[in-house]
């Protein structure tokens, strides 16, 4: 898969970026050397511009972000996950672990050189600040999977031991690092750019991202020190919200807005990337494309029925409110939902596009397939150019309205109806749903599902959780939203899939003929037009002959606090280095 930036990554790029590196089995895998590079290099603005293209490496691509939540209880696969089933056994190397740091050692290195250039400090200092944002949400990404790391803001000697070998560095003195780099970004990257690249806002939305993460995570794990990166989410996305530079995105069409959103192609094209506040784009000219639909579709991913029930009526009812909502099939669960729903899972009576509704439980294991991000207009392997969508404008609102609500819930400032109706209901008028409103009754099954959130807000943050699950669906923030809510035991519940009451043949999508067929054998003469499904080998349901998809159905899932909240690190970097200390249950 190949990622299309504004700033193109030359040859040349790559030639340099060779030669700075060595090989050394140990912490650090890379070591930049050789006086000549620093002499034949950093020599100006476009030196600088250069090396800094390769730091856009650690962008994710469309294919990470749209099928990333399958680490979460938003997805069920087949074969399962094994994070999500606590399945994970101890690695052995650095790279099977992800306790990598060879970008890490480009991006010090960078920092170390840049003031050889011939240039204005204040052209240094916008390159400077898009370093120290990458190094940010590297060692933010670090902290988040394995939790205290070492802290290295230079690159280190080969040679020197007590550096290379070191023991972690405190929680609080990494994170204060990095929102010291994001507070230097923010200071100096340019505020526009071409598509595609760093700017102020960008920073500005990775700070807001990281202080919400930060704060909860050690609000809900009893770590302190939670409240300062709170403070610092609200601010951060309030710079944003202030700016006027972005808005969600809308035409006025509740039913369409919101999936076209995520089918966007081109970064001039204005209406659409309003909202985007960085976007990796593709492109069919230079037949740069991904296979995001040959993913979505033909790799045993299907959403959750969990998923599915967090959707709201048109009315702004719980879906788990309705009378028989757990015995209700497929076709009748998109009746009267939060548009989102339909924008997101492919419905059953689809019919328009190269998917259609009968291709649920044949494309999906669990009968719920997604559809946010699908292109019909590009479908198959390696067709698609559509953007991807890294950061935008919706998130921000979600982690302003959260960040304000657990503070108010603390003691600590106010938040009220008018913060509600900047955020979360600016969401919820683009699909024409109802506004939340502050006296909003608590939903008993959002309370069993987030026990630890009580308060006077408690019904007010167990919405935005529930808002912040529909809006942000397939777009990879799931999973660690359970991990800084403390909620991890919700990945060790049975996920099941669309509801079946009994074995038959069925019209799923109402078009009076039958495609979908359960059955105990195959038959001897099956209807060409008909999926058969044998139960027992085929699929499996909750009851045996009825009841709801379940994919592994012998899959024995735990979830041991506070193991499995953090990665265990390789072993082979503890031998090497006996001043790391492997996390906890590990």
């Amino acid at each position: 898969m190949k990622k299309i930036y504004i700033i193109t990554l030359s040859c040349i790029m790559i030639s340099i970026l060779s030669l700075y590196s060595c090989k050394k089995d140990s912490f650090l895998t890379r070591y930049p050397v050789s006086s000549l590079t620093q002499e034949s290099f950093f020599n100006n603005a476009t030196d600088l511009n250069t090396y800094a293209n390769g730091f856009y490496s650690y962008v994710p691509g469309i294919t990470s972000v749209a099928l990333n939540d399958q680490q979460s209880d938003n997805y069920d696969s087949n074969p399962f996950n094994k994070v999500v089933a606590g399945q994970l056994i101890l690695p052995i190397t650095a790279s099977s672990a992800g306790w990598t740091w060879t970008y890490l050692t480009d991006v010090n290195y960078f920092l170390q050189n840049y003031q050889k250039a011939n240039a204005s400090q204040a052209i240094k200092n916008h390159y400077v600040g898009v370093a120290r944002f990458f190094r940010a949400w590297f060692y933010f990404d670090k902290v988040k999977q394995f939790g205290a790391v070492p802290w290295y803001g230079s690159t280190i000697n080969p040679a020197d031991n007590a550096d290379l070998y070191k023991a972690r560095d405190s929680r609080q003195l990494v994170m204060d690092s990095v929102m010291a780099d994001l507070k230097f970004a923010v200071n100096n990257i340019n505020p526009t750019g071409p598509s595609g690249t760093i700017t102020k806002w960008v920073a500005l939305a990775l700070m807001a991202r990281v202080g919400l993460h930060e704060g909860t995570f050690r609000q809900y794990q009893g770590i302190t020190g939670g409240q300062p990166f709170l403070k610092t989410a609200d601010s951060a996305a309030l710079a944003i919200m202030q700016s006027g530079n972005f808005k969600l995105y809308t035409t006025n069409h509740p039913t369409q807005d919101y999936q076209n959103l995520f089918l966007f192609y081109n970064p001039t094209d204005a209406q659409a990337t309003s909202e985007v506040i960085l976007g990796s784009y593709y492109s069919s000219t230079l037949h740069n494309f991904t296979a995001l639909d040959g993913y979505m579709t033909g790799y045993g991913l299907g959403l959750t029925k969990g998923l599915m029930n967090s959707y709201l009526m048109t009315d702004g009812t719980p879906f788990t409110a309705v009378p028989g909502h757990d015995t209700m099939m497929i076709k009748g669960e998109f009746n009267n939902r939060d548009p989102r729903m339909m924008q997101t899972v492919l419905q059953a009576t689809a019919t328009d596009g190269n998917l259609k509704g009968t291709k649920t439980l044949g494309n999906a294991p669990t009968g719920y397939l997604q559809i946010k991000y699908y292109d019909p207009a590009t479908p198959g392997w390696n067709s698609n150019y559509n953007a991807g969508i890294n950061f935008r404008y919706g998130e921000m609102l979600l982690i302003y309205a959260e960040t304000k609500a657990e503070l108010a819930n603390a003691g600590v400032g106010t938040f009220t109806q008018a913060d509600l109706d900047m955020t979360i209901n600016l969401l919820r008028d683009r699909v024409g749903m109802p506004h939340l409103m502050m006296n909003v009754p608590i939903d008993p099954v959002l309370a069993a599902s987030y026990p630890n959130v009580s308060g006077s807000l408690q019904n007010v943050l167990l919405e935005i959780r529930r808002e912040r699950r529909v809006e942000l669906a397939c777009e990879g923030f799931r999973y660690d939203d359970l991990m800084r809510w403390k909620s991890g035991p919700l990945l060790a519940q049975q996920f099941t899939g669309m509801y079946f009451p009994a074995l038959g043949t069925y019209d799923l999508n109402g078009d009076g003929v039958a495609d979908i067929a359960l059955v105990t054998s195959a038959p001897a003469n099956p209807v060409a037009t008909v999926s058969y499904f044998v139960v027992g080998t085929d699929i499996y349901l909750s009851h045996g002959t009825y009841g709801n998809v379940v994919v592994n159905p012998t899959l024995v899932k735990t979830f041991t606090d506070p193991k499995n909240y953090l990665f265990p690190l390789p072993t082979q970097e503890l031998q090497l280095n006996p001043k790391l200390t492997q996390n906890p249950g590990w």
